[in-house]
């Protein structure tokens, strides 16, 4: 855990080099595996940099975002904390006045604990995390409803992956 708020520390501290975009907040449940655990046991914080990758050269309605966060999920062996980055794929549909959005991330993480609950072993601390999520745009903040995945990604034999299902909600500085 030590290393994971000295890493969550450091991103942060580097971040005024390049000024930080957006706050995400997150809440959710574990939904694999979900025996022994409250129905809200995810929580996730982070901060998210706008870049116009793709609005210059594909579409004003895509662009990638660089987020990265901490997380917390309170499994059945006890709490999990996690650190990622990813980048993230955003999409705003021209249908909806560019207000409903889609986006989806691959990226890396580092968890505190592989043993999440009995025969629930990540294989690895060092994991893929995916995320697709489905939101609605405000002025200045945003919220969406998120599926959350852990998977070694079959470099190891015990592959059991986690999922959670977040609400999220993100703050444009």
């Amino acid at each position: 855990m030590r290393q994971l708020v000295i890493a969550f520390v450091c991103l942060i501290s580097s971040s005024f080099a390049y000024a930080v975009d957006r706050i995400d907040l997150a809440i959710g449940t574990l939904s694999r595996p979900s025996y022994q655990v409250d129905f809200i046991s995810s929580y996730r914080a982070g901060l998210s940099w706008d870049t116009n990758l793709l609005k210059d050269h594909i579409s004003p309605q895509s662009s990638i975002r660089l987020e990265s966060s901490i997380g917390l999920n309170q499994t059945a062996f006890g709490d999990v904390y996690d650190i990622n980055a990813a980048p993230v794929f955003h999409y705003q549909f021209k249908k909806f006045n560019q207000k409903v959005f889609f986006e989806i991330s691959a990226g890396l993480a580092y968890l505190s604990e592989k043993n999440w609950a009995a025969y629930h072993d990540m294989g690895s601390n060092l994991l893929f995390a995916d995320r697709v999520g489905l939101g609605y745009t405000f002025e200045k903040s945003e919220i969406s409803l998120n599926f959350f995945h852990f998977s070694n990604g079959g470099t190891n034999n015990n592959n059991p992956g986690a999922d959670m299902v977040l609400v999220r909600t993100s703050f444009k500085l």
